[in-house]
């Protein structure tokens, strides 16, 4: 199995948009990385986000372009900063398939440290803020790796 944390792509700020939807830059971004997973087959089987519209728009453009935009939902946890990782822990453990989970920067960090080492406070991963970075972390039960981080500015210009 394998479980992609995306850190959401750039957003408007809240002047800009009260609402805050990504930016143009942020569409470009969203776009880019829904076209790298695309031609690397990836197929969730449930795309996750937070109930942040900025999230919204990362996770349903990605989805777009990987044909998969009847299987973006808000995770029915919360999954913001300081919420535990635990219901998504339960939820990765009873997904039959891949899963995505386009959400926040430190709620990702957790994530990715409890299931690869089992310790929310051993970082394994880094994300750039507004950069619509992924990792993959593939495995089961308690064994888990990363197998590949991408942010958008390792896109070719």
């Amino acid at each position: 199995m394998k479980v992609y944390l995306v850190h959401h792509v750039d957003a408007l700020s809240a002047e800009q948009d009260p609402q805050r939807h990504i930016s143009p830059k942020g569409k470009a971004q969203a776009d880019r990385l829904g076209a790298r997973l695309q031609t690397l087959g990836v197929s969730p089987v449930r795309i996750l986000h937070s109930d942040k519209q900025w999230t919204i728009d990362t996770a349903e453009r990605i989805a777009a372009k990987l044909g998969a935009e009847d299987k973006t939902a808000k995770a029915a946890y919360p999954i913001n900063t300081d919420d535990p990782v635990a219901p998504f822990m339960a939820e990765i453990a009873a997904t039959r398939g891949d899963i995505m989970m386009c959400g926040h920067v430190d709620y990702l960090l957790r994530s990715a440290s409890k299931l690869v080492c089992g310790d929310e406070k051993c970082k394994v991963v880094e994300f750039k803020p507004g950069n619509g970075t992924i990792a993959c972390i593939e495995g089961e039960g308690s064994d888990w790796v990363v197998t590949f981080v991408w942010r958008d500015d390792h896109a070719p210009g």
